[in-house]
């Protein structure tokens, strides 16, 4: 008595497992793009040679184009969201607006006032015409300084530094050269404590 031919298991092309892995593990960027190549060659592969593994590289494609289309969006939404609440130059602060390590001639960082913050902006104006040529850091700088405090000081009924509250400083900060250079001259003076950092929105 002869034994009944039984026919061999059908295998799985060798792609189909790695697609479906790279294309779940896509939020790497270049294994969503190996799990769309990987599927797309199991798709070929499987239809030549009637391997099994069509399932696996479906999903392995559709995951790597679901991570290609969310990471770019991801980034644009992030990217968005620090700039509206951080990294403004010196320029588009406005009074009221609250910053951290601001510093002479560089960018300040602009925070939500409801936290910790080092400063806020009491005031800003135009400290030059357009066609004025940058001053230089130190002279730029100096400038905003004193204008600063003759304007401050206006604001707490005094004529000078010491009519501010004495828990307080003023600071003040000139656009950079290359902000001159794009049209920028807002300086803006900012109140900051002499030591520690400032809670919560501003109130005089």
């Amino acid at each position: 008595m002869t034994e009944p031919d039984t026919a061999p298991p059908v295998k799985r092309d060798g792609f189909a497992v790695p697609s479906l892995i790279t294309g779940l593990l896509g939020f790497f960027g270049i294994t969503a793009v190996l799990g769309l190549v990987f599927g797309i060659v199991t798709l070929v592969r499987t239809r030549r040679t009637g391997e099994r593994g069509r399932g696996l590289a479906i999903g392995g494609i559709v995951a790597g184009a679901v991570w290609l289309v969310a990471l770019p969006v991801a980034a644009v939404v992030l990217v968005g969201g620090l700039l509206s609440v951080s990294n403004a130059p010196i320029a588009a602060l406005k009074v009221e607006d609250c910053y951290d390590t601001a510093r002479p001639g560089r960018d300040a960082v602009r925070v939500p006032c409801a936290g910790a913050h080092d400063g806020v902006v009491l005031d800003a104006f135009t400290m030059a015409d357009p066609e004025t040529a940058y001053p230089g850091d130190r002279e730029a700088q100096a400038s905003v300084l004193s204008r600063c405090e003759v304007r401050l000081s206006g604001m707490f009924g005094g004529t000078g530094a010491g009519s501010m509250p004495a828990e307080l400083v003023y600071a003040g900060y000139a656009p950079d050269e290359a902000a001159w250079a794009a049209g920028s001259r807002i300086a803006v003076c900012g109140a900051q404590l002499r030591s520690g950092q400032l809670v919560g929105p501003w109130r005089r």
